[in-house]
């Protein structure tokens, strides 16, 4: 696959993904129905991207979406220890490529290092990513954001409850993203050796469960 059907892929993935918390995690009536939108927009765009298209229109919140992946990808990457050159190569180029399909321009910034067990790593990612995507949607889009104030004290909420492993929400997230990371990782040529330390990271992430 070439990176535009990768990212295809990636965002059937997601679209899949974001169906998952809905039935663990109480309250997230307006958050949920946002990502639904978004990952449902992402994937016309993507099919536009695959079939050589002018992007679709979509919400700005789409373009601060995969921004925040981007910015995401990097941290992440830092975070478990692979190899940068492969990873920035393989795993953050096509997201890259796609972001800058969505909206073309911006630079991402650096997300800061997380450190520590590899599910609280997961997590706090989690929450920096969704304060990350809500700043960038208020920059691009501030008034088509605004009739999404249920999700934005919804997102302000779960990413505490994320920072706490105590939270049921903790754990309900980690399991559907532990799933969601199974399912997106297969989509990219890694080399045996980054898989493997994937593999490994992601299996010490479950004992939390």
């Amino acid at each position: 696959m070439n990176n535009r059907e990768i990212m295809l892929k990636c965002t059937q993935v997601n679209r899949d993904y974001m169906r998952l918390p809905a039935g663990k995690v109480d309250g997230l009536k307006h958050l949920t129905a946002l990502y639904r939108r978004l990952a449902d927009q992402s994937c016309a765009c993507a099919l536009a991207w695959v079939e050589d298209k002018a992007c679709p229109e979509h919400e700005p919140a789409v373009d601060a979406f995969w921004w925040g992946v981007v910015e995401w990808a990097d941290a992440f990457g830092i975070s478990v220890g692979v190899d940068k050159d492969e990873w920035g190569r393989i795993f953050i180029r096509p997201h890259l490529e796609f972001a800058d399909y969505v909206l073309p321009g911006p630079h991402p910034e650096p997300m800061p290092f997380v450190g520590g067990p590899p599910a609280d790593v997961i997590l706090r990612l989690d929450a920096a990513w969704m304060e990350r995507v809500i700043k960038l949607t208020t920059k691009w889009g501030l008034l088509a954001h605004l009739k999404d104030k249920g999700a934005l004290g919804e997102a302000e909420h779960l990413g505490s409850e994320l920072r706490n492993p105590a939270s049921p929400s903790y754990k309900a997230y980690l399991e559907s993203d532990l799933k969601f990371f199974r399912k997106l990782f297969v989509n990219f040529p890694f080399s045996i050796q980054t898989t493997s330390q994937l593999e490994g990271w992601l299996g010490e992430a479950a004992r939390a469960l």
